[in-house]
C-alpha cells in the first residue's frame, strides 16, 4: 500500500493548500476548534457527592469505567464526537472485558465510518453530478473532461455497491444492539468491489488537474462547481475534498479490518471469517496497487518515447516492460570527475559507417528498462524542464525480440 499512501498524501498536501485559499477560518471557526471536546477525559457524571456505601460503590464502578475508557484503542472519527461506550449503558461498558470492549468500538467505527462514507458518496452526486449532467443536457455538449468523468462514473459506482452494504451493516446492528457479535460475514461477499478503485486511482491525479484547470479558467464546469461549492450541504469543503474520500477508505479498511483481527478472540466463532476478510482484501488491494504501478509505468514509457528523436517504427511503451532510470552513461567514471579538460575532450562514435557521427560522452545519457538500455545524447528540453533525446544506438529490430544491451559496447558504441 505504499504506493497508495504516497499518492494519498500528495493529493492530500494539495487538498490542504486549496482548501485553505478557497476557505479562511472565520473566529468563530478557531473558537470552534479550541473548545475540542473528547468524551474519554471528560466525566459527565451530573450525581451528587456520595454519602453512604452504595453511592459510593457506584461512584467507584464509573470512575473505573472511565479509566478504561481512556485505555481502549481510540480509532473513531473524533470530529463527530461519537464512540459506542457512549450509546449505552454504562453498567454494560463496566461489565465487558478490555478485549470485547475494544472489539466493540473497532465494530461500531466500521459501522459508522461506512454510513458516513455513503453519506459523502451521495452529496457529490446529488450536489455535483447530477447538476452537472443536467447542464450538459441543457448545452446538448459535454463540458466534464475526460479524466474526471471517468472519476465521477466510479463515484456512482461506489455509491451504489456501498449503499447495500451500509444497508446490511446497520440492519446487523440494529438487530444485534447493544452487541454487535459480527460483520465479517457482511463484509467477505462484498471484497470484490475494492478492484473497481483501480480505474479511480488511475485516473484520480489527472481529474484533479482537469478540474483545478476548469476552475481556473472560470469555464461552465466550473462556474457550476463553485457554485455548489457555496452549498451548506458542502460543509465548507470544495470538491476536491469529497474526490479524496474514496481514496481515503481505501486506506482505511484494511486498518479497521486489522483492528478488529487484533481485538477478536482465536476461539471465536467469528475469527476465521475475519482472517480470512483480511487476507482476500490485503490480496485485492495489492492487485489495485500493481494496476496503479503499471498504468504509471506506461505512461512514463509513453512519455519518454515522445522524447526520443530516431526510433523510428520501434516502440518502447509495451506491455512487461518497466522503465527503471535515466542516467548519465559516464556517471561513474571517476577520470571524469577529476580531470575536467580529459571529459571535455573524451567522446564517442556510433558503428563504423559512412555517416557515423562523434558525440559528447558529456551529454550521453542510458535510458534502462528491465529488458533493454538505450543509448542517446541530449539534445534539449522540453517547457515542462523534461531532457529530449537523440538515440545513438542502434534502434532494436520490431519484428525480432527486444535487443538486451548489458554494457554501452555492447551497443555498437566506441569509446576512444
Amino acid at each position: 500500500m505504499s504506493l497508495l499512501k504516497n499518492s494519498f498524501c500528495r493529493s492530500q498536501r494539495k487538498n490542504q493548500i486549496l482548501t485553505h485559499q478557497e476557505q479562511p477560518h472565520t473566529t468563530q471557526e478557531a473558537k470552534t476548534k479550541k473548545s475540542f471536546h473528547i468524551p474519554f477525559f471528560n466525566n459527565t457524571s451530573k450525581t451528587a457527592p456520595a454519602k453512604d456505601s452504595t453511592l459510593q460503590a457506584s461512584s467507584h464502578r464509573k470512575s473505573s469505567v472511565n479509566m478504561r475508557r481512556q485505555n481502549i484503542v481510540h480509532r473513531t472519527d473524533c470530529r463527530r464526537n461519537t464512540i459506542w461506550s457512549d450509546t449505552v449503558e454504562g453498567e454494560l461498558v463496566a461489565n465487558l472485558s478490555p478485549r470485547e470492549l475494544n472489539r466493540q468500538e473497532v465494530l461500531f467505527e466500521i459501522i459508522k465510518t461506512e454510513s458516513e462514507y455513503v453519506r459523502d458518496l451521495r452529496l457529490v452526486e446529488e450536489l455535483f453530478i447530477n447538476p452537472i449532467k443536467e447542464a450538459e443536457k441543457k448545452h446538448r455538449k459535454q463540458i466534464v473532461p475526460e479524466n474526471l468523468n471517468k472519476v465521477f462514473n466510479s463515484i456512482s459506482y461506489f455509491l451504489f455497491i456501498h449503499e447495500v452494504i451500509n444497508s446490511c451493516l446497520s440492519e446487523r446492528q440494529e438487530s444485534q444492539f447493544p452487541l454487535v457479535r459480527s460483520i465479517s460475514d457482511i463484509l467477505l461477499p462484498y471484497v470484490w468491489v475494492f478492484r473497481s478503485y483501480a480505474p479511480y486511482l488511475i485516473h484520480y491525479e489527472d481529474a484533479l488537474r482537469e478540474l483545478d484547470e476548469c476552475i481556473r479558467k472560470k469555464d461552465k464546469l466550473g462556474k457550476l462547481v463553485r457554485k455548489q461549492q457555496k452549498q451548506t450541504q458542502c460543509r465548507n469543503m470544495p470538491l476536491t475534498t469529497y474526490l479524496l474520500k474514496p481514496f481515503q477508505r481505501l486506506l482505511k479498511y484494511p486498518l479497521l479490518i486489522t483492528n478488529l483481527l487484533k481485538c477478536t478472540d482465536k476461539d471465536s466463532f467469528d475469527f476465521n471469517k475475519t482472517v480470512s476478510l483480511k487476507s482476500k482484501l490485503d490480496e485485492v488491494l495489492s492487485n489495485v496497487e500493481e494496476q496503479k504501478r503499471s498504468h504509471d509505468n506506461m505512461e512514463r514509457l509513453r512519455e519518454l518515447e515522445t522524447r526520443i528523436h530516431g526510433l523510428g517504427s520501434f516502440r518502447l511503451a509495451i506491455n512487461n516492460r518497466q522503465l527503471l532510470r535515466e542516467v548519465p552513461a559516464c556517471q561513474n567514471l571517476s577520470e571524469l570527475k577529476k580531470q575536467p579538460s580529459f571529459r571535455k575532450s573524451l567522446t564517442v562514435t556510433s558503428a563504423p559507417m559512412s555517416s557515423s557521427k562523434r558525440h559528447s560522452v558529456r551529454n550521453l545519457y542510458a535510458l534502462e528498462c528491465n529488458d533493454i538500455v538505450l543509448l542517446a545524447e541530449r539534445t534539449g528540453i522540453t517547457k515542462e524542464g523534461q531532457p529530449l533525446y537523440k538515440l545513438v544506438s542502434r534502434p532494436p529490430v520490431v519484428d525480432d525480440e527486444p535487443v538486451m544491451v548489458e554494457k554501452p559496447e555492447d551497443s555498437d558504441i566506441y569509446f576512444e
